[in-house]
């Protein structure tokens, strides 16, 4: 199955924890790395639209491309978000979104759409965890996510999206090799 049959399921999993995040939680730590409840909202806030947008085919914003430089969470962070995830899921279910180059040619599209529903998951994760949660994904859903790190997870760690592969047995659950192979401890907790 392509990436593009499981964004719904993949953001449906992922709705009920952001709107499970209290105010109190904002500063908890996440299993991402230097990063705490609050920051993973402001990436995802960033990152996601700038993804819906390459999926939407419209341009980055010039002065922020990814989403990254500045203080997206707001009173309304999760109904933003939410919105966000749904637009995504939306742009990327369009076959036509999956084919060619993005970004005048800098990166296939297949990529893009590939790391974004990827970001989706791992960082609904790293919100569920860090606010003591937890988020359960389609193993089918699951399984394109490895087959995506398998592919992609080197360049990724080499060019800091994913920190060094944490070693998990090969027997293990598909979704804590899916951690592993993004640099994340399956056993973590704050």
């Amino acid at each position: 199955m392509s990436t593009r049959e499981h964004l719904y399921s993949v953001v449906a999993s992922v709705q009920p924890v952001i709107h499970g995040v209290s105010a109190q939680e904002m500063d908890a730590d996440t299993p991402c790395p230097d990063f705490d409840v609050r920051q993973v909202a402001n990436h995802m806030l960033g990152t996601i639209e700038a993804m819906r947008r390459v999926g939407a085919s419209e341009p980055l914003d010039p002065q922020d491309p990814w989403g990254t430089n500045g203080d997206n969470v707001r009173e309304t962070w999760r109904e933003d978000l939410s919105h966000l995830l749904v637009g995504f899921a939306n742009a990327w279910s369009q076959p036509e979104s999956w084919e060619g180059e993005a970004m005048d040619g800098a990166m296939p599209r297949q990529m893009v759409g590939d790391m974004g529903f990827v970001e989706v998951m791992l960082h609904g994760w790293d919100l569920a965890k860090g606010s003591k949660q937890t988020v359960e994904y389609d193993d089918a859903a699951v399984e394109r996510a490895l087959e995506i790190l398998d592919t992609i997870g080197e360049q990724g760690r080499s060019g800091g999206a994913f920190g060094p592969e944490v070693k998990v047995d090969d027997d293990a659950p598909a979704f804590a090799r899916v951690l592993g192979k993004s640099g994340r401890d399956p056993e973590w907790s704050a």
